[in-house]
């Protein structure tokens, strides 16, 4: 099960990589790659959750899902969609990164 986070959460990254470098570069279907991209950082949240059951995954795992369907409602032109990406990618990199940090930290130094 560790193996599948793991895996899920590195094929996450490079998507995500993928994803942003066809939009810097306009290339069709960017949105679809960034959404696929953050489902699968989600599910890999999910799984870590199962493991260690730190409420921080479902957390993250909520701030994840958040853009991905700001995107989705971006693609169907519904008002609110940039205020739904932004608020969830704000979310995420301002509480879920500095609290999986905070106790990776706290977990190395034990």
């Amino acid at each position: 099960m560790r193996k599948t986070a793991f895996a899920s959460s590195a094929l996450s990254v490079m998507t995500l990589v993928l994803g942003l470098l066809f939009m810097l570069h306009q290339i069709p279907y960017s949105n679809y790659i960034l959404a696929l991209s953050l489902f699968l950082l989600a599910v890999s949240l999910i799984i870590f959750y199962t493991l260690n059951k730190q409420i921080m995954y479902v957390v993250g795992a909520i701030f994840c899902f958040l853009p991905m369907a700001g995107m989705m409602f971006r693609q169907l032109s519904l008002p609110g969609a940039e205020l739904i990406i932004t608020g969830g990618l704000f979310l995420f990199a301002i509480l879920f990164i500095p609290w999986y940090a905070y106790r990776s930290y706290k977990r190395s130094i034990r």
